[in-house]
């Protein structure tokens, strides 16, 4: 084809010159002009017609010819939700948005993504990730690159299928880095657009359904697709002569029938166990990994090796050939579109549900999983393993899904892959054992592997000793993974928790202080990984997240410890609280070498108590997700162990602002005021002062009428001596206060007066000082909203409107809220209060993408100001109101024309009328 051509935002196509093409390496864009005026071999066509039908993965041709020829694909019922939702997400004033399609195996999901892309691809820039687990910052450039192709002018939106083969769901990782990564190009190339500069269609398998998929393609037809499909299977059998054989179609347009699958799979039935030809062993590989990774494959070439291991001769037959009677269940087909060069050709089963009645017919006939699984390793290539077949192997073996277990409502991670869950409970554990270890052989330098052996050894096999080894191994393997440390820490807690461990007090000290050894050395790998990019399989991923399981593995020990002692003898209760020294006891039970560690257990606790304390109040995972309920249980639990209830009245800022959350005294608040206020007079630091004025603050949401309530200018005095000591160096804390207290108010003007913009700006750098390594990509939480209230009141807790965070409710409306009038410029928001501009950022970055007047709620981070429900002040609005004296005048002068036209409209409307009616 002599150019491509992509659609303008008026539906336009306009062709693009091979420079900018060249520079799309990472995307397979969907031209407007795909195929056309190109002379395509009709025998092609037939070939990848039959390719697909089979059970091969679609290619753009297909839906070209199939287009061309008025053969359209059958439309699941889920496609009209799919274009309507895309149509929506474009009316939408967010430079970035997204769609989760989840689908079950071989239900279609990708085949129905890349439907909607040719579908569109003449209204939108429509192109898929060709590696959804390559660079992310490269995929978002050259997205970029794509809406920006031609000239500003002729911006579009790119719709991106983002296609995840090889997770069940996508932990976020991966998606939340390349969102990142677009913002921050939408930035920089300064993109001012009145339309969505990207639309995910981000495609994600999942097994079973939880109910709380908004979309999700099943294995189950309804009416009216059952119909579609017998007529198209009317079509088919007339084009095609082989259409038996085309199991991919036939399974979807039998309603994915069990019987039909039974049928097609009826003749592998008298298998053999040993002696088996290679043709058969490539079989049982196939059916094993498209069982267990859906979608997996061989490649032509390793396929043939592997079948001509002796001879190596020259013209031997075709794979077809070759694999014989079993050809009928696979299928072989080229990842190229226009031809089929043995290395881009690739083997796979016609489907999931094919390779699962093949394993079950080769586990009954003896063939077991663990047999097939050690077979393939066995014959890897010997020197190099192909990077593809790495990631298969480690995705049967580790992959660990989510599950919805029963009576439960949030989905958990299962202990093992599916695979060797299988084995588990088919075969044995033992065999479990020796495909781990021999896959630990073939795989030397990965860390992964022995990690879930060692795993698997403590929790299945109780073998603590053996878990250790391998623990130990993985972690020489990656030294500086912490995540890789974290399986030797819990080794030795299970030990230490198992009820049939030794009852002493030494042997419970002496596996407790290796269990608080392996955890300590965990977080402090953990301080030192900043953002750390943890190889694997050649690809680098950037952590989003601080490791924290080894701080909180050693609460959950010290736990552990106190309760199994207190067990020995009650008086160890009074040791461990640093209540008495109690040298006797300590001797009598012959554990004078852990004197150093009883005695410095409890502040190592506190201090660890003291992280959670701020890292829990001010994140969360996710908007919508919060910690496990057992990460709050424990710390509570701990802090009633070792901490008395006098030492722990609300110490800590974030402890003080988590009162609201269980103190409903009014009584109970004025008396933690008054405490702090004692504190403060006395100490006069930085800290107490804090903590003084935020006690007045909580007081105030639950008694605005206290009579120990300080007045706004009171409190505001004492941040302002503070602020002339130390203005630059206060922690994020300080500056909070400062922006609470000090925000402008529009109605009232106070007398203290200080610069909130620096203040924003001392407060983002003192958050990236002492915070940014510990809650990096979490959600940091609105401690705090701006409300219409005065003085204190018109502070309003963050318990009161957390339904503002959602996306979906950004349109709400909120009473109890003040809106902000604002500005946006060069991606930055900044609020507009008399003749202060102070920049605060915007909840959802993708909702900045174009300079114009907003109005939005005011929120507070421990990161500094936040703009929630941006929205932004209609144009249209600020032209009616600029011009509506000459609007009006103007109106007035068209109804004396009307009047003098109304004879000759009424006829043309009667002619009109009685036109429609013929």
């Amino acid at each position: 084809m002599a150019y491509y051509t992509v659609p303008n935002k008026y539906g336009s196509q306009i062709p693009l010159q091979t420079e900018v093409r060249d520079k799309l390496s990472s995307l397979d864009v969907v031209w407007g002009n795909m195929f056309e005026g190109e002379d395509i071999d009709p025998q092609l066509v037939l070939e990848k017609e039959t390719e697909f039908y089979r059970g091969a993965p679609p290619q753009w041709l297909n839906f070209y010819c199939a287009e061309k020829n008025h053969t359209p694909f059958v439309k699941r019922d889920i496609y009209t939700k799919i274009t309507k939702l895309i149509q929506k997400k474009r009316e939408i004033n967010h430079s970035i948005s997204s769609i989760n399609l989840f689908h079950q195996p071989g239900s279609g999901g990708t085949t129905l993504a890349m439907q909607v892309l040719w579908d569109l691809r003449k209204k939108l820039r429509c192109a898929q990730v060709i590696d959804s687990t390559s660079d992310s910052k490269a995929i978002a450039q050259q997205v970029i690159h794509l809406f920006n192709a031609r000239n500003s002018q002729n911006q579009n939106t790119v719709l991106l299928f983002v296609d995840n083969k090889e997770t069940e769901e996508n932990d976020g990782m991966q998606f939340n880095s390349l969102r990142e990564n677009l913002i921050q190009n939408i930035k920089q190339s300064n993109i001012s657009a009145n339309a969505p500069v990207v639309i995910i269609l981000n495609c994600l398998r999942k097994k079973n359904r939880t109910g709380k998929e908004k979309l999700m393609l099943c294995t189950m037809l309804s009416k009216e697709e059952q119909d579609n499909f017998n007529a198209k299977h009317t079509e088919v059998s007339q084009r095609h002569d082989r259409h038996k054989e085309f199991h991919g179609f036939n399974i979807m347009q039998g309603n994915f029938s069990q019987t039909y699958i039974t049928e097609a799979c009826e003749y592998l039935k008298p298998l053999k166990t040993k002696k088996r030809p290679r043709n058969a062993q490539i079989l049982s590989f196939l059916a094993l990994m498209n069982s267990y990774a859906p979608g997996s494959y061989l490649t032509e070439t390793w396929c043939l090796e592997f079948l001509d291991k002796k001879n190596h001769i020259s013209g031997r037959p075709t794979l077809e050939k070759q694999m014989g009677t079993f050809a009928d269940l696979l299928v072989i087909y080229s990842t190229c579109s226009g031809g089929a060069k043995s290395q881009d050709r690739c083997i796979r089963m016609a489907h999931p549900m094919i390779a699962d009645k093949c394993l079950w017919l080769l586990t009954d006939a003896g063939v077991t999983l663990s047999d097939t699984a050690i077979n393939l390793l066995s014959h890897l290539c010997p020197q190099t393993v192909q990077p593809y077949l790495v990631k298969i192997i480690k995705q049967l073996l580790k992959k660990r899904e989510k599950h919805l277990p029963k009576d439960e409502r949030e989905e958990k991670l299962q202990k093992f892959s599916n695979l060797i869950q299988d084995i588990k409970e088919k075969e044995n554990k033992s065999m479990c054992v020796g495909l781990f270890r021999h896959a630990a052989k073939t795989f030397p330098r990965d860390p992964f592997i022995p990690q879930a052996l060692a795993r698997f050894y403590y929790i299945e096999l109780r073998d603590y000793e053996k878990a250790a080894l391998w623990a130990k191994t993985a972690i020489l393997r990656e030294p500086n993974n912490s995540f890789i440390r974290d399986t030797l820490g819990q080794v030795y807690k299970n030990q230490l928790k198992n009820p049939n461990f030794a009852k002493l007090s030494k042997n419970i000290l002496q596996i407790g202080t290796q269990a608080l050894k392996a955890f300590e050395e965990e977080a402090e790998t953990a301080e030192k990984e900043l953002e750390p990019g943890m190889q694997e399989d050649g690809v680098t991923n950037i952590s989003t997240v601080f490791n924290y399981r080894g701080l909180f593995g050693y609460i959950q020990v010290a736990n552990t410890i106190f309760y199994k002692l207190k067990n020995v003898k009650t008086e160890w209760s009074k040791v461990l609280r640093q209540e008495t020294k109690s040298h006797s006891l300590i001797h009598s039970e012959k554990c004078g070498k852990y004197q150093s560690l009883l005695a410095s257990l409890k502040q190592r606790i506190e201090e660890k108590l003291s992280f959670f304390e701020t890292f829990l109040k001010y994140s969360k995972p996710k908007i919508d997700k919060s910690e496990p309920e057992y990460i709050w249980t424990d710390i509570e639990d701990c802090y009633e162990k070792f901490i008395t209830k006098e030492e722990h009245f609300c110490r800590s800022f974030a402890g003080l602002l988590s009162t609201l959350s269980h103190i409903t005294s009014v009584s109970d608040l004025e008396q933690i005021t008054e405490q702090w206020r004692e504190i403060h007079m006395n100490s006069q630091t930085e800290r107490d002062a804090q903590n003084y004025i935020l006690a007045n603050i909580i007081l105030s949401q639950k008694s605005a009428n206290s009579e120990i309530l300080r007045t706004v200018p009171e409190l505001q005095d004492i941040l302002q001596k503070l602020w002339e000591r130390q203005n630059k160096n206060g922690s994020p804390e300080f500056y909070l206060l400062v922006l609470l207290l000090f925000w402008p108010d529009g109605v009232k003007k106070t007398g203290n007066t200080l610069d909130l913009k620096e203040c924003v700006q001392y407060m983002r750098k003192s958050y990236e000082r002492i915070y940014q390594k510990y809650l990096r990509f979490r959600y940091l939480v609105p401690l705090f909203f701006l409300g219409n209230g005065g003085g204190l009141q018109r502070l309003v807790h963050q318990t009161e409107f957390t339904s503002l965070l959602a996306e979906e409710h950004e349109t709400a409306e909120s009473e109890g809220l003040q809106r902000i009038e604002g500005e946006i410029r060069n991606h930055k928001v900044f609020a507009l209060r008399g003749k202060d501009q102070i920049e605060v950022s915007p909840h959802n970055p993708a909702s900045v993408y174009n300079k114009d007047l907003v109005s939005f709620y005011l929120g507070f981070t421990i990161r500094g100001p936040v703009a929630y429900n941006i929205r932004y002040v209609k144009k249209s609005a600020q032209f009616v109101d600029k011009h509506k004296k000459n609007i009006i005048q103007r109106a007035e002068k068209v109804d004396f024309i009307i009047d003098d036209l109304r004879p000759l409209i009424g006829t043309e409307l009667n002619h009109h009328s009685s036109f429609n009616k013929q």
